[in-house]
């Protein structure tokens, strides 16, 4: 929030009241140091409220004087405190004050804390909307980082100069295929690796270029990267390769020859 917003929400008079919670009065504190005409503001609530009292205080005519003294005496004329003096055996007579008074004073309060926790409670809703609303831009956003990726991957499906070569399978009884796109004009070379199974946190596929009779090192193939499902991969680019393989490394850094090939496919003849 900015500092107009903390300053009419109503919990920096909670605050200087005492009834803002441990979280709430750091928050408070933080935003005192942040803005200064917050700080201000709390300065200024204070001496509001220190001076409460007498900014509300009416001086009454004598007339009123009179009967305001009389109905006090009135009260208070019944309970009389005797209170000895030490050491002189004396007593001093101490009259006590009305309960009036007090429901008075209680009122004024009442009054008072009404208003902050009205706005105490709006300030709170505010909150809860900010909160609902930072969700949903989240969520939003991952949508959008979802659409992305999803668009992404149609555009190199679709590219023309694409052509999707398919990796069979080695074992018979276990389905390891996975289809990669190797680009005619870039040699570029992506991967779908969506379909090979998952390994156990020790092992890792890797992928490779078969050239000249050779396998060559194409990178580490990752299902998921920070956290995200990956369904089009781009690996290390080709000029040119006559088949292309994925094999089962222990996990760690790239191998330099493959351990356990799954997967294998030739380049088509005709490109």
């Amino acid at each position: 929030m900015n500092a107009q917003e903390i300053i009419s929400s109503g919990i920096l008079e909670l605050y200087c009241t005492g009834l803002t919670s441990a979280t709430e009065t750091a928050e408070v504190q933080q935003w005192a140091k942040q803005y200064p005409e917050v700080a201000a503001e709390i300065e200024a609530i204070q001496k509001g409220l220190e001076g409460y009292a007498q900014a509300h205080a009416i001086t009454p005519g004598a007339a009123v004087k009179e009967k305001v003294f009389a109905e006090i005496n009135k009260v208070t004329a019944a309970p009389v405190v005797n209170i000895s003096s030490a050491g002189n055996g004396t007593t001093s007579k101490v009259r006590s004050i009305s309960s009036a008074w007090k429901y008075a004073a209680a009122a004024s309060v009442i009054l008072l804390l009404g208003s902050l926790i009205f706005n105490y409670t709006y300030y709170k809703r505010y909150a809860d909307t900010s909160d609902q609303l930072a969700s949903a831009q989240k969520e939003l956003e991952q949508q959008k980082e979802l659409a992305q990726s999803m668009y992404n991957d149609m555009s190199v499906m679709s590219d023309m100069n694409a052509r999707p070569v398919s990796l069979e399978s080695m074992d018979s009884t276990k389905d390891n295929s996975a289809r990669i796109y190797w680009m005619k004009n870039t040699g570029d070379v992506y991967i779908d690796p969506s379909n090979l199974p998952e390994l156990p946190s020790n092992k890792q596929y890797q992928f490779w270029a078969i050239i000249e009779g050779k396998p060559v090192n194409g990178g580490i193939i990752s299902k998921e990267i920070d956290g995200k499902t990956i369904h089009i991969q781009k690996m290390k680019a080709f000029g040119n390769a006559q088949a292309f393989a994925v094999s089962v490394e222990d996990a760690g850094p790239e191998k330099p020859v493959p351990t356990e090939v799954k997967a294998i496919g030739k380049m088509p003849t005709s490109l």
